[in-house]
């Protein structure tokens, strides 16, 4: 089982901080799912910048029409050291 997700910050260049229940903040970037259709919404970036963390994953929408599968979020991210996340 991986580690939930607690908190998640949109970042410029469409990358998300994301901290997860272990402590462990990682970067994950959004850009290169921009060209599926589903994503094409984040293009715009007050969009994107609406996250939400919901279901142990972060969220899109009104209705929570966008997310990210959590394991997508764990494993396609890189660690990043606390001091740096939300700088």
């Amino acid at each position: 089982m991986f580690p939930k997700i607690t908190t998640a910050i949109p970042k410029p260049d469409y990358k998300l901080e994301i901290e997860f229940d272990n402590k462990i903040w990682k970067e994950f970037s959004v850009l290169p799912y921009l060209n599926y259709p589903v994503f094409q919404p984040l293009k715009d970036t007050s969009f994107f910048n609406k996250i939400i963390v919901k279901y142990d994953t972060v969220v899109w929408g009104k209705e929570e029409i966008i997310d990210f599968d959590p394991f997508t979020l764990w494993t396609e991210s890189t660690e990043i050291s606390k001091k740096s996340a939300t700088t």
